[in-house]
């Protein structure tokens, strides 16, 4: 079940001022919780690795480095980095194959990958967006256009949002398998 709730306006940032804000542990000190519904996010960088993947050939691994550096640098402070994504049930698209791979290296650097299926979220209320939750404090709503195309995210410090983003993120966990669970029942299916 989705939520609809307004969103209270807040603070532009650009996806530059994101990646800044993880590149330099400014964003949060203690947790950062993500939430994931789209079944693709699309830029040109990702564009080029996915097709790189597809014909198996290295990656590049700027991306990969920079991403561990940010859970790295989390974890040796203390914090904690965990994403769910909410997924569609049957055979994936290449898009998500691709981002399950990716994910495994995010695992290994430290960050809790978990995976809702999609069966698991009737009855569940969870909004019709994706959010970052840092600290429990402050929420970056994720804003998209076509393809999942990264537009722009509103850092929002509403109490009664943050609230239920947090209301949200319990409910997602719940639900939630570790990726490792996710992957082997795949494999095994």
């Amino acid at each position: 079940m989705t939520a609809t709730r307004l969103i209270p306006r807040g603070r532009v940032l650009a996806p530059a001022e994101i990646d800044q804000g993880f590149g330099d542990g400014s964003l949060f000190s203690r947790s950062a919780y993500r939430l994931e519904l789209l079944d693709e996010y699309d830029s040109p960088s990702t564009r080029e690795r996915m097709r790189l993947w597809l014909a198996g050939e290295p990656q590049g691994e700027d991306t990969r480095r920079y991403w561990d550096r940010v859970i790295g640098n989390a974890v040796r402070r203390g914090a904690t980095m965990t994403r769910v994504h909410v997924l569609p049930d049957g055979p994936l698209p290449d898009y998500l194959r691709f981002e399950l791979d990716f994910y495994r290296g995010s695992v290994a650097a430290g960050e809790d990958i978990r995976i809702v299926p999609a069966r698991l979220t009737a009855g569940v209320e969870l909004p019709s967006f994706d959010y970052w939750l840092f600290d429990s404090a402050r929420v970056a709503v994720m804003y998209y256009g076509g393809r999942g195309a990264w537009l722009r995210s509103e850092l929002v410090t509403d109490p009664d949002f943050v609230a239920a983003c947090q209301r949200w993120r319990d409910a997602a966990l719940s639900k939630a398998i570790p990726l490792s669970t996710y992957m082997a029942e795949r494999s095994a299916a």
